[in-house]
This record gives structure tokens, sequence and C-alpha cells, in this order.
């Protein structure tokens, strides 16, 4: 998923000019042979033609530009990435944030390549680039363990009717909160992260009977493998909230360190009116979910609420339902001016889309 070159001519468009023996070339002249090898799909010659003209010239934005595309296509990213760096120097263009965030990507640089995504996607990169920007801009969030805010581009590319391998795969890892991406996927893993990512696709796509044929088939080829019944409990949690809690219970026995399924049990427990079982399963912990499921056990105590919603908030600050839980208890608690501060941090994450603890 690459952005490609303009149309390659098929028969040189113009020819090279010579520069006469013993008479360095004029910048104008290297910059002329380097278009023309360029659009004559000449790729070394115009590698080392843009060179000697940015020697001559080193302000000329477009030449690093297309430097760093004939670098980028040749799968040269150490060497484009400079070259685009130098251009959003000169000229503060989405595509170059772009190409220079795609190289980073590929560089191993993810935060920087996660800033850079981002600074083209808010700068209105063009529609040419937009889904490989977007689809990079997942597969990071996802790398650096921001599994909710990668679902929302998820979504976004599906809805587009993108569906391809790498779509599929990175979308697998996303939905089973593992932080890597699909190139460091183990052989002997790939075809589960597949079947993985191929369901949550499908749920995505809306088909209620698709969803859960899907799902079906999914959790009979891969019973045993820790993540396969949360996920399937997640779906149901939405469409079929009473056969959740079994599916929880199976992944605690696959998977008993499972935090955000006994989390999303103890959540069914408490709205199920058991709340001594939930309260046992809420046990303190370093994780979001964890803290949240406490504070709504231990509502009736907005004191000890609001430690555990505060400790979710601190680990998870994007969370909408935490910010609202929050200014429920700083209520309760009388703790106004706080409430009223949660209340619109909730409004600006709402209008922003936020992410939610389980998914819309």
């Amino acid at each position: 998923m690459r952005w490609g070159r303009k149309c390659r001519v098929s028969l040189l468009a113009c020819c090279i000019m010579a520069v006469p023996a013993g008479r360095a070339a004029s910048f104008e002249e290297l910059s002329r042979q380097a278009t023309a090898a360029r659009e004559a799909d000449q790729i070394p010659q115009a590698i080392d033609l843009y060179r000697q003209a940015l020697q001559l010239k080193a302000d000329w934005s477009e030449g690093w530009f297309y430097l760093g595309t004939l670098y980028y296509d040749a799968d040269r990213f150490a060497d484009a990435q400079p070259a685009f760096e130098q251009f959003v120097k000169l000229v503060d263009k989405p595509a170059g944030w772009a190409f220079l965030g795609l190289c980073e990507f590929e560089t191993g640089s993810y935060t920087l390549a996660r800033d850079h995504l981002q600074r083209a996607l808010d700068g209105g990169v063009s529609p040419e680039i937009e889904q490989v920007v977007r689809f990079h801009e997942a597969l990071l969030l996802t790398r650096l363990g921001l599994f909710d805010q990668a679902l929302h581009w998820y979504r976004t590319l599906v809805s587009s009717g993108i569906n391809n391998p790498a779509l599929i795969a990175g979308l697998g890892l996303n939905s089973l909160s593992r932080a890597t991406l699909p190139a460091e996927t183990p052989p002997d893993q790939q075809e589960f992260v597949a079947a993985v990512g191929h369901a949550a696709y499908v749920w995505m796509l809306g088909d209620d009977a698709k969803t859960q044929a899907a799902f079906h088939a999914l959790v009979d080829a891969y019973p045993a493998y820790p993540g396969v019944h949360n996920l399937y409990a997640t779906y149901l949690l939405i469409a079929h909230p009473e056969a959740a809690m079994p599916e929880l219970r199976r992944e605690l026995e696959v998977n008993p360190q499972s935090v955000e399924a006994r989390a999303m049990l103890a959540l069914l427990l408490v709205q199920a009116g058991q709340t001594a079982e939930a309260a046992a399963d809420a046990k303190k912990d370093g994780h979001a979910w964890w803290q949240a499921s406490a504070g709504i056990v231990a509502d009736s105590d907005p004191k000890e609420a609001a430690a555990h919603l505060e400790i979710a908030e601190r680990l998870d600050p994007s969370n909408l339902e935490y910010h609202v839980a929050l200014a429920h208890v700083y209520s309760r608690l009388g703790r106004n001016e706080e409430a009223r501060q949660e209340r619109q941090i909730s409004i600006r994450l709402a209008s922003q889309g936020g992410s939610r603890s389980k998914p819309e």
C-alpha cells in the first residue's frame, strides 16, 4: 500500500542533454535532466542528477520531494527519510509529512512516524495517499498499544471497502490487543491472526448473521487460543448480552491472566445484581479495566469509587466512560468543580469520538 510514481512513460520523453566537456552543468541543466530521467523511469540516473542539482541549490523543495519519492519507490527508506526531512523544512505540505511518516514507520521510528502521519491527516492529505496513511496510522497505534484509537481508523478503512491481507492481519492483532506489527507475527501465528482479523472485519460490516457465523468458525477452529473467547464476548455484549458471560468464563479458563475478561465479567455480574462475586473479582490491579470495574462495584462508597476511577482515568485518559463516571461520583461527593471539569472533558471526547470501554 504505497503511493506509486506518476504514470511511467513507455518511450523516452525527452533526451538528457549532454554537458560539453570542461564545463560544469548549471542548476537549470541538472534540474531539467533530472526531470527527464525521472519521467523516463531511469531511476539511478534521476537520483544522481537530483543529488547534483540539490548540491547547487539546497532550497529546491521540489528536488527534495522527488528525490525522496525515488528512494521511497525503490524501498530505500533510510535514504528517503532525510530527503523528506529537508522538504518539510522548506514547505509545510501534507504530502511531505505523509512520506516522512511512512519512511519513519519503515525504519522503526514509530513515535515520530505517528506524529508526522497525524500531521499529514490534519493538514488534509490528498485522497491519493490518505488510505495509505490511515492504514499505517492504525498499525502504529496498535504497535504503541493504543488499541481503541487504532480501531477508529480500522472502522474507517473497512467502511471504505478496503479488504486485503495486510489490513486483515493488522485488525487481527488489534482485536487481540497485541502491541505488534503484522511483519513481527511468528509464522506459526499468522493463520490464527488472520482468522481473528477476518471475524473482526465481518463484525465491522454490520451483518449480524455473518458475524455470528464468522465467530462460530473462529471459536471452533481456535477454542484454546487466548483472546478468542474474549473477542467473541465483546461482540456478544452488544448483540447478545445473555451469551457473553459464558464466553468470558471460557476465556478465563484458557487465559486466567486476562485482566480485560475478568473486568468485563465483573461488570456483567454487577448488572446481574451479583455484587459480592463481582467485588471478589474486581481486585486491585494496575490495569484501567480493573480500576473501572472496581469503581463501579464500589459505587455505593463514592470515595472508594473515585479512587479507582481516578486510577483508571490516568491509565486511559481518552476513555469517555471513565470521565463520565468520575463526573457522577464527584457530584455525589460534592466536588462540584471537579465534576464540572470531568463533564467538559466528556463533552470534548464525545465530540472527537473518544474511546469507550466497549466497541460501539
